[in-house]
């Protein structure tokens, strides 16, 4: 990954409610991250989320915890351009944080694709997408 295919960084808080019984953020919560920087990111560029007939559906998430993040702490969620096939996209994921921004607290990937709502069957991905991530 290079700074070139960077397309979004998010700052999340940290809130207290999300540590578990072992004093860092509880696992599932990192996904949480992750979605949330996805969906702004969509958001910022324009890509509807809602009441749309067709939308981006996870397919296949992957992520390493590297280190735990305990509160308080800002997560850093950088977004980068993956792989683009004709109707999915790959963005991938670093997570640090303000206060530590040189240590990598966990990295990996998510899989979307583009589906038709109504039908469940995939599409292929809107041209506006496609540039999104470099592609024409």
């Amino acid at each position: 990954m290079t700074d070139e295919t960077l397309l979004h960084t998010a700052h999340i808080p940290v809130r207290w409610g999300d540590m578990d019984s072992y004093g860092h953020v509880n696992n599932i919560i990192y996904m949480q991250y992750l979605e949330e920087a996805r969906v702004a990111w969509f958001e910022l560029a324009g890509v509807a989320m809602s009441n749309v007939p067709f939308g981006p559906v996870v397919l296949q998430t992957q992520h390493t915890y590297l280190k735990p993040v305990v509160y308080p702490a800002t997560v850093v969620v950088q977004l980068r351009a993956g792989a683009v096939g004709r109707s999915s996209v790959v963005i991938e994921h670093r997570l640090s944080t303000v206060e530590d921004p040189l240590t990598s607290y966990g990295e990996g990937y998510c899989k979307l694709v583009w589906v038709d709502h109504g039908s469940g069957k995939s599409v292929a991905l809107p041209e506006h997408v496609r540039a999104l991530f470099g592609v024409i």
